[in-house]
């Protein structure tokens, strides 16, 4: 009984080991590929550069003026630059306002054609514009609000750009290397699927794993040191 037991424990800690194993190097693994690169690059922050307006500036109109404007419960105001032009939008329970900062006027909205001169404005990459899509559902690697216009570039990194409808502002950058460090970062943290699930089958794998090769390592423990029949040593003659 004594010698089964301890071939069912052994034979337990040896396969749980091994799926731990394979956890742990993708830990390190993971791990170490994170460190490679400065989160800016991968981030994709090179690639975007944003021209930046200042309230100071002499050719437009206070905010304080602009928020005069709003018709409703005022929560917020803001400077933006809107296609290459400054803004300022007004957010309140009565939705969102945008005013030309220099005139005063209120903003006629963003076409196709304001979203395609941010993107060829803020991207500072060596590739071209290839596709404009109003996206109403969020790409993975997107996961903001919706709708977004995705601008794709035909450049090595395979730069995307997600560009708010509504004000023409550069929501966020993707790149080939921001796609594969999510991948390492998903393996990192045991989130196989990217949505923050907590019980997927890779976790309970390797929590249940790990249970046995500690249950199966006191077994061990505590039948080699506690249970084994110990030898007799032979009387002296």
């Amino acid at each position: 009984m004594s010698r089964n037991l301890n071939k069912y424990l052994t034979r337990i800690h040896k396969w749980a080991g091994l799926l731990l194993s394979l956890q742990i190097l993708l830990w390190f693994g993971s791990g170490f590929f994170m460190t490679l690169f400065p989160i800016d690059q991968v981030r994709g922050r090179h690639l975007v550069e944003k021209q930046v307006f200042s309230l100071t500036d002499s050719d437009l109109i206070s905010i304080e003026l602009a928020m005069t404007a709003y018709e409703g419960s005022l929560n917020g105001a803001r400077l933006a630059n809107i296609a290459g032009r400054p803004a300022y939008i007004l957010l309140g329970d009565s939705g969102v306002m945008m005013l030309d900062a220099r005139t005063g006027q209120s903003w006629d909205g963003v076409g196709e054609a304001d979203i395609h001169q941010v993107a060829s404005n803020s991207y500072k990459g060596a590739g071209a514009i290839s596709k404009m899509t109003q996206l109403m559902t969020a790409p993975k690697e997107y996961g903001g609000d919706l709708p977004v216009w995705q601008v794709k570039f035909d450049d090595k990194a395979k730069t995307r750009l997600y560009i708010d409808p509504d004000t023409a502002e550069v929501r966020s950058v993707r790149t080939r290397l921001w796609r594969v460090f999510d991948l390492a970062w998903r393996f990192h943290i045991m989130d196989v699927t990217g949505e923050d699930n907590f019980n997927s089958w890779w976790l309970r794998l390797a929590s249940g794993a790990a249970l046995l090769f500690g249950m199966s390592g006191v077994g061990l423990l505590w039948f080699r040191i506690v249970a084994r029949p110990r030898r007799r040593r032979p009387r002296k003659v």
